[in-house]
């Protein structure tokens, strides 16, 4: 169904195994029955989760964050105008798949 496990970084005593956390669905910005869009995120990304309602038994993954270990695929400002949708392979696949829209 799109959803993953996560390590909430509070949780000082998680395990990191699949025991740490329930499923957590993940948003799309279009989503349709049988239709849409789909990116789940993959294993080691950081993600942003809200809670429906503010009830802490539901939680959401609403986003993926870039930091100083995930960069984004291309250096800012110098690639300011670019937008990018790209994917990597899974360990060993030794690949990408990219679209990218250049607005300058």
């Amino acid at each position: 169904y799109g959803r993953v496990k996560v390590q909430f970084f509070w949780d000082r005593l998680g395990q990191a195994d699949d025991n740490t956390s329930c499923w957590l669905r993940v948003a799309s910005n279009w989503g349709g029955k049988r239709y849409g869009g789909v990116a789940i995120p993959r294993v080691g990304m950081e993600v942003l989760v809200g809670f429906l309602e503010g009830d802490p038994d539901q939680p959401l993954v609403t986003g993926c964050l870039y930091h100083s270990e995930n960069r984004v695929p291309y250096e800012l400002p110098q690639n300011k105008t670019r937008s990018v949708f790209k994917t990597d392979s899974y360990p060993g696949g030794g690949g990408f798949n990219e679209l990218r829209l250049a607005d300058r």
